[in-house]
């Protein structure tokens, strides 16, 4: 993906499709702010739980709510691309259809973590998935794991998207400008959910490391 400082990997702006946009109109307050700060790609990366939902009902309903987006969109606003954050759980390699959650046009999957201890068989369905040739692994807002947790990743070449409020922390900021300048990390994401406080704030000065 080219252009990586102007792309949002990771956006929850499609209306009603999750815990993120509730509305059309909170959906056009956050491409407004977006395209303020100079984002020309997002991606709408709504929530997908597999215990919870299969991939052809979220489907279905994804492109129900990106219908009901694309009537309010602008000529000038960012492109939208739809993907998925696909919660693991153990199995999930073998889920039909979930290579149809990559983002449209690739075979990235954004696949996140959970926050709880990570179980074995949790590990063990991570590592199959990013074993698979027809996926391409990329693990969402790393920033919220333990170091330690992530370490794996780092050291099987799996990328890392960071949030943009990992850069606000003076502690941990060094630890994720090194990540990047490294190569670990190599996608940026406002994880955007509501409209009433604007996360791309400091977009344009965390972004650039993203060249």
């Amino acid at each position: 993906m080219k252009n990586r400082d102007t792309v949002d990997f990771h956006a929850h702006i499609l209306p009603g499709m999750d815990h993120g946009s509730g509305s059309i109109t909170t959906s056009r307050k956050q491409l407004d702010m977006a395209k303020a700060a100079g984002i020309k790609t997002i991606c709408a990366t709504s929530h997908f739980y597999p215990h919870a939902q299969s991939c052809e009902d979220f489907l279905e309903k994804r492109k129900k709510c990106f219908d009901n987006l694309k009537k309010v969109l602008k000529s000038d606003d960012p492109e939208i691309i739809p993907g998925a954050e696909v919660l693991v759980c153990d199995g999930l390699e073998t889920m039909k259809g979930i290579e149809k959650l990559c983002l449209e046009g690739t075979n990235i999957l954004l696949l996140e973590m959970p926050f709880m201890n990570w179980s074995r068989g949790v590990m063990e369905t991570t590592e199959n998935l990013c074993m698979r040739d027809d996926l391409t692994i990329v693990i969402a807002h790393a920033d919220r794991y333990p170091k330690e947790s992530i370490a794996w990743f780092i050291q099987n070449g799996i990328d890392l998207q960071l949030n943009i409020d990992a850069f606000k922390g003076l502690f941990r900021k060094g630890r994720y400008t090194r990540w990047v300048k490294n190569g670990y990390a190599k996608y940026l994401g406002s994880d955007i959910h509501h409209a009433n406080k604007n996360p791309y704030y400091d977009w344009k000065k965390y972004s650039r490391l993203f060249k």
